[in-house]
């Protein structure tokens, strides 16, 4: 694989058959976080609950540590600041996470926990219907982001959509129904990803 290579290439070799899905994913999530400039770079799903929206990881990569990690679930009220942010402008930033209130509530708890302090999420779509968010974090010094970096991860945002989508469809073919959720967001959430993980946070 090239030292840093371009959406392209990646994309070349999931549909070559080179790598598999959850290889896809952790180079796609190192293509981000170098891209981005980022500490932490990830891929939410949304999954349904009765009355709230929860946004689940299924891939993080650690810049700082040089592997992937894992993360908690994010669970949203409906009314939130969060997803009245996400569905207005297609993207959250947060720059001081301790003082911005769209990071309240919901937010806080996730970001105080992890040792975030700055946020950049970017919704994406599949078929018009809003699948879930391409995350940006940043850890130890807060960060103002830029209209470059903005627009930089919209564009792999966009680009990255099919390419989901086609993961999801191929891993509905090869495996049991019953293990999937009915929804396509669903479905990605609980796909397996194994993941390199450290002791403690391997589930018991």
């Amino acid at each position: 694989m090239p030292d840093k290579p371009d959406m392209q290439v990646i994309s070349g070799h999931l549909e070559r058959g080179e790598i598999d899905s959850a290889q896809y994913l952790e180079q796609l999530m190192r293509f981000v976080a170098a891209e981005i400039g980022c500490t932490r770079a990830g891929l939410r799903v949304f999954v349904d609950t009765d009355d709230r929206r929860a946004l689940r990881c299924v891939a993080m990569f650690d810049a700082s540590l040089d592997r992937m990690v894992g993360a908690a679930d994010i669970v949203h009220p409906n009314e939130g600041h969060y997803l009245e942010c996400l569905r207005r402008d297609g993207s959250v930033t947060v720059g001081q996470a301790g003082a911005d209130p769209v990071s309240a509530r919901a937010l806080s708890e996730y970001l105080g926990a992890a040792g975030v302090v700055s946020l950049l999420d970017m919704s994406f779509s599949v078929n018009g219907v809003l699948f879930g968010t391409f995350s940006c974090e940043q850890l130890g010094t807060p960060v103002d982001w830029t209209q470059r970096q903005l627009q930089t991860l919209r564009k792999i945002a966009s680009r990255a959509s099919l390419t989901l989508m086609h993961i999801v469809n191929a891993s509905i073919d090869t495996a049991p129904g019953a293990l999937w959720e009915s929804s396509t967001p669903n479905r990605l959430a609980t796909m397996p990803m194994p993941l390199d993980l450290p002791s403690d946070l391997k589930p018991e």
